[in-house]
């Protein structure tokens, strides 16, 4: 099901401001482990031999798609292949659950004995579009629910990236912020409308709305770093 995206620039005391008011009035996702309300987020993403993926962010392309590897707090046990697919501001997920062992066989482009269906794509993509792992994404993140239109909101900071892909499952790896530090992304999913009182919490029209990618901007940050080496 595709369902509404839209991602604003907020500053430090903005983010603040924000995880105060929808604490109070929405819900933690559920997932949560940390006291503090937070989690931490490490990204895998793929791309093929032309970098379709990520010229087509470049490019503005509405219709688009990507894949990636995720798993949350550097936590093993739980990991998903997702493929995400945009069309102007609607997207959805479609996600295949992995072991550790399988995600190394990605990485290594090792056959998977698997029927999943998003699992039996990539891999099909891997053989005939050369499709490979290309950046590991990290940052933190809170999250807000509120159940009617099935309302997530999120919060991104500390975001950087790495290409250190064999270290995907290792918590020290050397990466590279992609934001200044007083800035994060705010995120807001919803179904078919967003109800308008929380249109009011998060003061909407004030704030700046962007197109930012963390995957396309962490290849811009590692293509920069390779042509000065």
């Amino acid at each position: 099901m595709y369902r509404y995206e839209k991602k604003y620039l907020v500053t430090n005391i903005q983010m603040e401001i924000l995880k105060n008011t929808l604490s109070a009035a929405l819900y933690l996702d559920s997932n949560i482990k940390n006291p503090d309300g937070s989690y931490f987020i490490r990204s895998l993403y793929f791309d093929d031999y032309k970098d379709t993926s990520y010229f087509q962010v470049l490019d503005g392309i509405s219709k688009r798609e990507k894949y990636r590897i995720r798993y949350y707090d550097l936590d093993p046990s739980y990991i998903t292949l997702e493929k995400k697919s945009k069309q102007n501001n609607l997207g959805k997920k479609d996600k295949d659950k992995l072991t550790k062992e399988m995600v190394m066989k990605f990485i290594n482009n090792e056959e998977i004995e698997s029927n999943k269906p998003v699992v039996e794509e990539l891999q099909s993509k891997m053989k005939t579009d050369l499709y490979k792992p290309v950046i590991i994404i990290d940052y933190e993140r809170r999250a807000f629910t509120y159940p009617a239109n099935d309302v997530r909101i999120t919060l991104d900071y500390n975001i950087s990236c790495s290409y250190e892909i064999s270290k995907f499952f290792e918590k020290n790896i050397n990466s590279i912020p992609l934001l200044e530090k007083n800035t994060a992304i705010l995120e807001v999913k919803y179904n078919d409308f967003l109800p308008d009182f929380i249109k009011h919490l998060i003061n909407i029209n004030n704030l700046e709305i962007t197109s930012f990618s963390k995957y396309s901007t962490g290849r811009e940050m590692l293509e920069k770093i390779e042509r000065r080496v």
